[in-house]
């Protein structure tokens, strides 16, 4: 008997060991496609991120609570200094998918503003409230350099539909940014899907690193996040 079970115990090791090999080389592969991606539930936001301000957490959202006009709420690091290059050839797409709670959103003003940034100088969409659809669309760009500046740079796109102030907030707002491109998209569920397009003036410095930001217009406003989802590809 003792011959069999070594040759058992040989097979066992040998199957292991190609299994764990596998493993590895699927995460080498996806680490060089996807330098970053991440779930950012409730509990992981108020681990990881950097919030400026008084915020809650419930198992169900982030509860960011009031604070100042034009305030820098909310940062995450997505790639660190030194990993991007300032290179056309290799640029990146960082994709975005937001979900507040909208009953909270369709109640109250709520006008948050989502984007990239090299951790100074920010590029992204300001996701406005049913009661604004009567003369805006649900997203328009934002940008600048500073706080003040992000706050004050809007660019309203008259072209894009405005939807019925009847449909509310949108569940999930997708947000995708190519930064090397100073291009940017912003898609909402409104009448079967509604798109704004931006075409920033400002370049991001990449090699300064990649943030995930939030910041809020007005002191008013509380925003009770979902989730976040974040996908920085590599072109």
């Amino acid at each position: 008997m003792l011959p069999v079970l070594k040759s058992t115990l040989i097979v066992l090791a040998v199957t292991c060991l190609t299994v764990t090999v596998v493993a590895n080389t699927e995460v080498k592969l996806v680490k060089t496609v996807l330098p970053y991606h991440e779930v950012m539930t409730p509990k992981w936001l108020s681990e990881h991120a950097t919030i400026h301000g008084s915020y809650t957490y419930k198992p169900n959202y982030l509860e960011i609570l009031a604070g100042t006009d034009l305030q820098h709420v909310l940062q995450v690091q997505l790639v660190s200094p030194s990993v991007l290059a300032n290179d056309d050839g290799k640029c990146v797409t960082v994709t975005m998918t937001i979900a507040m709670d909208t009953v909270w959103a369709d109640a109250n003003d709520h006008d948050p503003h989502f984007g990239i940034s090299d951790g100074e100088r920010f590029i992204g969409f300001r996701v406005m409230d049913k009661a604004n659809y009567a003369i805006h669309s649900p997203c328009h760009l934002v940008e600048g350099d500073n706080v003040k500046d992000v706050l004050t740079n809007r660019v309203f796109d008259s072209s894009s539909p405005r939807p019925n102030s009847l449909q509310g907030y949108s569940s999930e707002v997708k947000i995708q940014i190519k930064p090397c491109e100073k291009w940017g998209s912003c898609h909402t569920e409104h009448d079967e899907g509604s798109v704004s397009i931006a075409n920033y003036q400002r370049n991001l410095d990449l090699t300064k690193g990649l943030y995930f930001d939030l910041y809020r217009g007005n002191a008013g406003e509380i925003y009770r996040i979902e989730y976040i989802t974040v996908d920085v590809n590599m072109d």
